[in-house]
């Protein structure tokens, strides 16, 4: 069995931990599919908001990651802005 969390240096894969450059979003604890080698990351705002994103094994890096939960966070934060105009 290979370490799904390796290259997480300065993340906590297992814990709410910050996701850095953002305010009240954290990140979940990860989860690894060995069968399909995709790792699910699911994002908790304060408020108990919830979102994930899921990518392949390949996308490891602290720093992808966290790009990709800034677009998915600002994804949820407009989809909550439109549903609050009309809907």
């Amino acid at each position: 069995m290979r370490d799904a969390c390796a290259g997480y240096s300065g993340m906590v894969s297992d814990a709410i931990t910050p996701v850095p450059g953002t305010e009240h979003w954290s990140y979940g604890a990860f989860e690894f599919d060995l069968e399909t080698g995709r790792r699910t990351v699911p994002l908790v705002r304060d408020d108990g908001t919830a979102a994930e994103f899921t990518v392949p094994e390949l996308v490891s890096e602290p720093h992808d990651l966290q790009e990709i939960a800034h677009i998915v966070i600002a994804a949820c934060e407009r989809w909550e802005n439109r549903q609050g105009v009309g809907g």
